[in-house]
């Protein structure tokens, strides 16, 4: 691999550290300055701008106390793609669930610059593969 794309990987596992603290300026680091978000859920709109971006990922940290972990990464020149794992809790109720999916990041000087989000949502019960041994492999349990 080379060393951009080395490069590449780390911000978006420090992208990740950011969305696990909820740290502004961590995430804002990461950031080109008019990155775009989009989330296969429909009732997620996408987001524009790396304020509204970083600032959405800590009201979700706050709301919501996720645990994320990238369990999977791989980049190919200014391409990242990664396979996830976060731990959540909905709002109103003290039950943890898992919620799993990939992520496309296009990166522009060094920074993200967009984020396309694949994964199934629900409040009410785990998204993920169904038979999948997660844990054995080391993914997040």
């Amino acid at each position: 691999m080379s060393s951009l794309e080395d490069r590449n990987i780390a911000i978006v596992l420090k992208y990740f550290d950011g969305c696990n603290t909820g740290d502004l300026d961590d995430l804002l680091s990461t950031l080109d300055p008019d990155v775009s978000h989009y989330f296969l859920p429909q009732q997620f709109k996408p987001i524009q701008g790396a304020q509204h971006l970083a600032k959405y990922w800590r009201k979700f940290k706050i709301l919501l106390n996720p645990t994320w972990k990238i369990d999977h990464i791989v980049a190919q020149k200014d391409e990242v793609v990664s396979e996830w794992s976060c731990l959540w809790t909905p709002e109103g109720t003290d039950q943890r669930l898992m919620m799993r999916g990939s992520e496309w990041y296009r990166m522009r000087e060094g920074r993200i610059a967009e984020v396309r989000a694949y994964f199934g949502y629900t409040d009410k019960a785990n998204t993920e593969l169904t038979g999948f041994p997660y844990g054995s492999r080391g993914y997040l349990a």
